[in-house]
């Protein structure tokens, strides 16, 4: 993923870039303790109400003032807590110059009506709605909420409209885990200007404040012997997170809000963009712990990050129990022991000599076109391709999948996931379970670099009811049969309204036989 500067501008960058490394008015210094997000939570009634005011706003990003787009007047966006069966009702207040929406990445709910569709775009300074349902067997975990916006979620999203989604109902998977402390840590990466505001164009190798929760290096507290749940999401536009804590090794149990089904530990974490860990922390010996971000590179066409401590953990105080895991871990279908309906392949392809065009299967995004039709019911195989230099994020809305091979060769099953990167020059395998009915609808699958997703690196899918396939098929040129996501247009379409119960849908995985 290079820069896509002009040559004299890309000088020109240069060297405000180099002054701003020197600028001493630009070094940070250590925070104080890692805050908590605000948050929007829910009643009796498991309702969710949000307001989220996209607005140019003087903001602190770290330690340092800028002006950017960002929601509700903060860097540090508010937390969306809701839970199985509850309902999210969120007003999109755009106070911007420029169009956005929403998208509520990773979450297992419709894309028809008011729910999570791309298709629908909030004019500036005006109000979009959304109403979440979520079903009662939605899998808990972290989750989030951003601009998705057609060659304009980049930046925005750079600049800070996006924000952590939380369901509740993981420690209840584990009762053990009852009054252990959950933290939420909301990772970012905000480019440095010298204008004070928001670039203008991103540029993903340039010098950057990396942030937990808004906060430059904050201190983060725990006891020796104490356990912490720990949610990392990684809501920035195109960094990657390399990340340990120094000596020490975490239990991951949840990948991606899926939890996992066995035992996974590990002393390093990568989360790329999109991706969300829920691991438990084990409080040391009393001492001062780094929470580094180590150098990355996406291979030679690509980028590289410079290391950096992102936090430091401080263990200190009176000694606890540890609380170890004695559950049984939740148990997921293994989709390789499924029968696959259909094989697809997917090639990822940067441009040979446009650096701003990225194409899947040759073709750039066409909102008004379907690219590939679905049967409900169905499970699916595809193998998505890399021939080029610099990794690739997959990601599909709506549902998620299950990796069963990385460069051909097959890998273990610990869960599902909802992103996963594609190695340069590599492959990677997944089974796609298209068995919940709450998917019906179209919606996207995307590399979530965003820069790739702007240039073109994003296709779209219509999930259908099998007697509607054939007409679905029909009108993929034209959008398919769902339009905008909007039931009169599927009305118009079928004949039918899309919520039609008449005919039978197939179980969701993983529910009652």
């Amino acid at each position: 993923m290079t820069s896509h500067t002009p040559r004299a501008s890309r000088w020109c960058l240069g060297v405000a870039l180099a002054f701003l490394a020197a600028d001493a008015a630009y070094a940070e210094t250590t925070t104080d303790d890692l805050r908590e997000p605000k948050e929007f939570t829910y009643g009796a009634d498991g309702i969710t109400t949000v307001t989220l005011t996209a607005a140019l706003s003087k903001v602190m990003v770290g330690n340092t003032p800028y002006e950017s787009l960002v929601f509700n007047g903060d860097y540090d966006a508010p937390v969306i807590r809701t839970r199985p069966g509850g309902t999210i009702r969120l007003t999109l207040d755009n106070r911007m110059d420029e169009l956005t929406n929403l998208h509520f990445h990773g979450m297992q709910v419709s894309p028809l009506d008011e729910g999570d569709s791309i298709f629908r775009l909030t004019d500036p300074h005006t109000k979009g709605q959304y109403v979440l349902r979520l079903p009662t067997e939605h899998s808990p975990g972290p989750y989030w909420y951003h601009s998705h916006f057609n060659k304009g979620a980049e930046r925005q999203v750079s600049g800070g409209i996006s924000g952590p989604i939380l369901v509740d109902g993981l420690k209840d998977q584990f009762p053990e885990l009852r009054d252990v402390r959950e933290r939420v840590l909301v990772l970012r990466n905000f480019q440095k200007t010298f204008t004070g505001r928001l670039a203008s164009e991103i540029v993903t190798g340039a010098p950057s404040i990396r942030t937990i929760n808004g906060q430059y290096q904050p201190d983060i507290h725990i006891r020796p012997g104490e356990t912490q749940l720990w949610h990392l999401l990684n809501v920035d536009a195109n960094q990657y997170f390399r990340i340990r804590l120094d000596g020490l090794r975490v239990q991951v149990i949840s990948q991606d809000a899926d939890t996992v089904v066995k035992d996974v530990v590990a002393d390093e974490l990568l989360i790329g963009p999109s991706a969300r860990v829920s691991a438990l922390v084990v409080g040391p010996v009393a001492g001062r712990y780094p929470l580094a971000l180590g150098r990355a590179n996406t291979g030679p066409a690509g980028d590289s990050y410079a290391g950096v401590v992102l936090g430091t953990l401080v263990s200190e105080g009176a000694a606890m129990p540890t609380v170890k895991i004695t559950s049984a871990y939740p148990q997921a279908r293994d989709l390789t022991r499924e029968p696959v309906a259909v094989r697809r392949r997917f090639v990822f392809q940067d441009s040979e000599d446009d650096p701003n065009a990225f194409f899947i299967n040759g073709r750039r995004f066409d909102p008004e076109r379907v690219d590939t039709t679905v049967k409900l019911g169905d499970v699916e195989e595809w193998t998505l391709f890399n021939p080029s230099q610099e990794l690739h994020q997959f990601h599909i809305h709506q549902l998620d999948f299950q990796v069963t091979k990385i460069n051909g060769k097959a890998v273990d099953f610990v869960g599902y996931r909802d992103n996963v990167f594609i190695p340069a020059l590599g492959s990677i395998t997944l089974r796609i379970p298209f068995t919940d009915p709450v998917i019906l609808g179209k919606f996207v699958y995307h590399c979530h670099i965003m820069e790739h997703e702007d240039g073109g690196m994003m296709q779209v899918i219509q999930v259908v009811r099998p007697g509607d396939y054939d007409q679905a098929v029909t009108l993929e040129p034209l959008g398919g049969i769902y339009g905008d996501n909007q039931s009169c247009v599927y009305l118009r379409n079928t004949g039918r309204t899309a919520l039609d119960e008449s005919a039978p849908s197939p179980r969701p995985l993983g529910g009652a036989p």
